[in-house]
């Protein structure tokens, strides 16, 4: 039994291990869950793939939600000149 308080050990094989690349999205919601659908669209042609599809609770949603808020805010704050940077 672990104790309270440690992480889960968390693998991904080597296939996985690069991740994909999406520049398009998809969110289709009902009351019990939602799927988000990430794509690749070609910039030539008018066509496009699925590189990845998640389906989860609306409650997770909000964390992942929170989790892209501070990551954006930190990406924005080291992007931006100094200057216009407020404590």
């Amino acid at each position: 039994m672990s104790e309270e308080g440690d992480e889960p050990e968390i693998t991904i094989d080597a296939r996985r291990f690069a991740g994909v690349w999406a520049n398009a999205i998809r969110v289709n919601g009902g009351h019990d869950e939602i799927t988000v659908g990430f794509a690749r669209l070609d910039p030539v042609e008018p066509r496009g793939m699925v590189v990845a599809r998640v389906t989860c609770s609306p409650a997770f949603v909000r964390t992942i939600i929170d989790e892209l808020e501070h990551v954006w805010q930190d990406w924005v704050w080291g992007s931006s000149p100094p200057e216009t940077r407020s404590p």
